[in-house]
């Protein structure tokens, strides 16, 4: 299978302080991986430095599938990431206004990623005018409008309640499904990482190594049922117990 994301002996330090020093692994096209570890080991700042927010220290890292117009990104903090002045639809669009796609089109695939989420929008609003979940909605419709290669996601779910947070998962396992792009994940949720990712990475404390890499090759979409299998409770046992020992509990 053809590689996307290719990092070989990555480094981030702040002054005296190293984050992680000499990652090196590879990510498949159109795989799904999420990244869990202990708070401050790095994973957020190799995510930006991923997708070209955030300079290295030392090693190489290269997007290998996916133009840099494709790539899109979901910050934790998505309500400050919305630009209050915009319409809803406005910020949806945003990402092929900077391409010059034509308005017609714009409008198309604004309707086509809408019809992902069974939640509709009132468009013609302002985010502040809307609810948490639906703020998500919004920030997530935008960073897939643009029908991305790679998708990179900062804890996404994190401050929603349990129906929106599935929900989610569920609109990204089906827009997933359907264009299969490359995405990686950061989560504290184990049951998050198990239910959406095909592989799962565990770091240690900082600096922060690579402890274990968990496989997950369950087919998509996993439904809520598949929260109460065997399969998932495997996959998850394996998670925890190798979180166990990078946590010491």
């Amino acid at each position: 299978m053809t590689i996307a994301i290719a990092v070989k002996n990555l480094s981030k330090h702040f002054g005296k302080e190293v984050l992680f020093q000499n990652l090196s692994f590879q990510i498949k096209k159109g795989e799904i991986v999420a990244f869990i570890g202990p708070n401050g080991c790095g994973k957020t700042t190799l995510l930006n430095i991923l997708s070209g927010l955030t300079e290295k220290s030392e090693g190489a890292w290269e997007i290998k599938e996916g133009k840099p117009e494709r790539l899109s990104y979901i910050f934790q903090n998505y309500r400050d990431s919305l630009l209050p002045w915009r319409t809803n639809y406005k910020n949806m669009a945003l990402p092929l206004e900077l391409q010059n796609v034509q308005e017609k089109q714009i409008e198309k695939q604004i309707n086509e990623i809408q019809g992902i989420f069974e939640e509709k929008i009132a468009l013609q609003n302002y985010p502040y005018q809307l609810s948490g979940g639906q703020q998500q909605i919004v920030a997530f419709a935008r960073a897939l409008v643009n029908k991305p290669q790679v998708l990179f996601i900062d804890e996404p779910f994190s401050a929603l309640d349990y129906k929106n947070n599935l929900l989610l998962r569920k609109h990204l396992q089906q827009y997933y499904t359907h264009y299969k792009p490359t995405i990686l994940i950061i989560t504290h949720n184990i049951e998050e990482a198990v239910h959406l990712a095909n592989k799962i990475v565990i770091f240690s404390e900082k600096p922060a190594r690579i402890v274990d890499i968990v496989e997950n090759r369950q087919a998509y979409p996993r439904t809520v049922a598949f929260l109460r299998s065997r399969k998932y409770t495997k996959v998850r046992e394996q998670v925890l117990s190798a979180f166990q020992k990078v946590a010491g509990i």
